[in-house]
C-alpha cells in the first residue's frame, strides 16, 4: 500500500523531531534569546514504535530523527532501534550537529543507525563560532572523521548559505568533497526564524549563484543522476570523490516531487515545512488502537498536504527549531 496525497505524490519519507532542545543558537534556526525545552506530551519511544508501524503500513520506508539536536535526547537509540526494527523501513538516518556523536556513536550504531548528516556551515573557526553563536568546528569536523572511519556512507554535510555571513566559505566546503567521499549539501536560506524582513532579503543567496561560485574555482560540475524525490540537484567536482549538491528551496522549489511528512516533537504532523498547517494526532497514539488510530491520522494528513509552500518572508507561529530538521 502507497500513500499517495492529492497531487499524486508518493509519501515515503519521514522526519520525526525528538526534541526542540539544541546546544547551537544557529543564526538560521534558532532566534536569539529563544530556549525550548521538551513539554509534557513531547514523544516517546513507545509513540515512536506506534508511528513507525503506522507509517510502514502506508509504505513510507525512510525516516530520518532531527531536533533540535537529537543527540540531546537519551532515548534515542531506543528510537532508532524501533526504526530499524520496523518491517519495511529500510533507511535510518539522524541530522545532528556532530557535537555529540563522538560520545554516543557506539550506542547509535548498536541500535542500527546507518547514515549521518552533519550540520557544517562553515571551515573557518571564526565564521562557524559566529554563525553557530559559540560552536567549535573542531568538534564537529571530529564527529566527521569518525562517521567516515566507520563508513557511515554517504556523509552528507549540510550548509546554509547566509550572505555577508558565510558565503565565502562555499568554495572551501565544497572543496570538502574532493579528496574524501564527502557529500556537500548546500541550502538555500529558508526565512523560519522570523528574521526582520529586510534583513532576511539582503542575507538570501540563491543556489545558483553558489554554484557559480563553486565553478568559478573548479570548472563545470558533471551532473549525478539523482531520485527525482530527493531535494537535491547533485553534481561533481571532476575527479572529486564526493558531490556538491544545492537545495534550492526559494529559487527553485521542488513542491511537485516532495515525498516527506514530519511529526514535530509535541505530536504534531506539518504536511509541508513552508506553510502553518499542522494536525495535533496526540489523539491517536492516545487511542485504544494507535496504530490503526495513526494510519488514519497519516491518511489524513496526507490528504491536506497542499500542492506547494510559501517560501515568502513571513512572521511564522513556529521557527524552525520548533519544527524540525
Amino acid at each position: 500500500m502507497e500513500l499517495v496525497d492529492n497531487y499524486g505524490r508518493v509519501l515515503r519519507d519521514l522526519r520525526i523531531s525528538v526534541t526542540p532542545r539544541c546546544n547551537y543558537h544557529c543564526v538560521y534556526c534558532h532566534p536569539l534569546g529563544m530556549e525550548m525545552s521538551d513539554p509534557p506530551g513531547t514523544v516517546t519511544t513507545r509513540d515512536v514504535v506506534h508511528f513507525l508501524r503506522a507509517a510502514a503500513r502506508l509504505g513510507m520506508s525512510a525516516v530520518r530523527f532531527t531536533g533540535g539536536e537529537p543527540l540531546v535526547r537519551r532515548e534515542l537509540p531506543e528510537m532508532i532501534a524501533a526504526a530499524a526494527a520496523t518491517p519495511g523501513v529500510d533507511d535510518v538516518a539522524i541530522t545532528t550537529n556532530g557535537t555529540l556523536f563522538r560520545r554516543r556513536h557506539k550506542e547509535l550504531l548498536g541500535a542500527g543507525l546507518r547514515r549521518v548528516n552533519f550540520s557544517l556551515d562553515a571551515v573557518d573557526p571564526e565564521v562557524f563560532r559566529r554563525l553557530t553563536r559559540g560552536g567549535e568546528v573542531a568538534q564537529v569536523w571530529d564527529a566527521i572523521e569518525l562517521a567516515l572511519e566507520l563508513e557511515l556512507h554517504p556523509v552528507k554535510l549540510n550548509a546554509v548559505v547566509i550572505g555577508g555571513v558565510n558565503d565565502g566559505e562555499v568554495v572551501r566546503l565544497a572543496e570538502l568533497s574532493v579528496d574524501r567521499p564527502l557529500h556537500v549539501r548546500f541550502i538555500e536560506y529558508m526565512h523560519l526564524n522570523n528574521a526582520p524582513f529586510d534583513e532576511y532579503r539582503r542575507q538570501f543567496v540563491a543556489g545558483a549563484e553558489t554554484r557559480a561560485r563553486i565553478e568559478e574555482r573548479f570548472g563545470p560540475l558533471e551532473e549525478v543522476p539523482t531520485d527525482p524525490s530527493s531535494p537535491a540537484r547533485v553534481w561533481r567536482i571532476a575527479g572529486a570523490q564526493g558531490t556538491v549538491g544545492f537545495i534550492n528551496s526559494v529559487s527553485e522549489p521542488f513542491c511537485s516531487n516532495c515525498s516527506r511528512l514530519r511529526l514535530t516533537s509535541d505530536k504534531k504532523i506539518r504536511p509541508c515545512l513552508l506553510t502553518e498547517l499542522e494536525l495535533d494526532i496526540a489523539w491517536a497514539f492516545d487511542a485504544p488502537d494507535p496504530e490503526a488510530a495513526l494510519v488514519e491520522a497519516l491518511l489524513a494528513a496526507a490528504g491536506k498536504k497542499p500542492e506547494k509552500g510559501s517560501t515568502l518572508p513571513t512572521l511564522r507561529e513556529r521557527v524552525m527549531l520548533g519544527i524540525g530538521g
